[in-house]
């Protein structure tokens, strides 16, 4: 492991520090959703369960992408300024989490718009119920179901979780392990 070098300017070692820390930072706060609170709230009841996701989904939609931005930029405000020095290599490495950190935003908007909708569409469905009781979903379509949709919600927010996990190691590679 090499020692950080003290001749760097306070900006990179800022931008290094807002870069791995809010990478790290979002990737646990999205992967504990998956593995933390998901599973609780599948023993909730249906109209209950969709509703407390919604909660928990309108938070981390107002957090994700602000941090989301804090890292991607700190990571491309590395690699533009090693870019044409002798850390050419350690700025496409900045590049690349840069790249897959930010990719976390469009994943959300591509990958998870449909079952996003289809649970905003249960929230709306049971917003007349009391939230103890159950609406029916017996006539509801095979993988339409609330308990199906959030576990399938829960696999797919994992993969998202891993965008900024694979930032944040890219980031610490760059900053720790490779020579200057």
């Amino acid at each position: 492991m090499t020692t950080l070098s003290v001749s760097l300017p306070t900006s990179i070692r800022l931008a290094q520090v807002l870069g791995i820390m809010t990478s790290a930072f979002l990737s646990g706060g999205v992967l504990c959703v998956s593995y933390g609170f998901i599973p609780s709230l599948s023993m909730a009841p249906n109209t209950l369960l969709v509703r407390q996701w919604k909660t928990a989904y309108g938070r981390g939609a107002a957090a994700a992408p602000v941090l989301s931005i804090v890292c991607t930029f700190s990571y491309v405000y590395l690699s533009y300024n090693l870019a044409f020095t002798l850390n050419q290599h350690k700025a496409e490495v900045y590049a690349l989490a840069a790249l897959v950190t930010g990719s976390i935003v469009p994943y959300t908007l591509i990958v998870m718009k449909n079952i996003n909708g289809t649970l905003n569409r249960k929230v709306q469905e049971s917003k007349h119920l009391d939230r103890t009781e159950e609406y029916d979903e017996s006539k509801a379509r095979e993988g339409e179901r609330s308990q199906e949709l959030l576990q399938r919600w829960k696999v797919l927010n994992f993969g998202r979780g891993l965008l900024p996990f694979t930032g944040a190691c890219l980031g610490i590679y760059a900053t720790f392990y490779m020579t200057s």
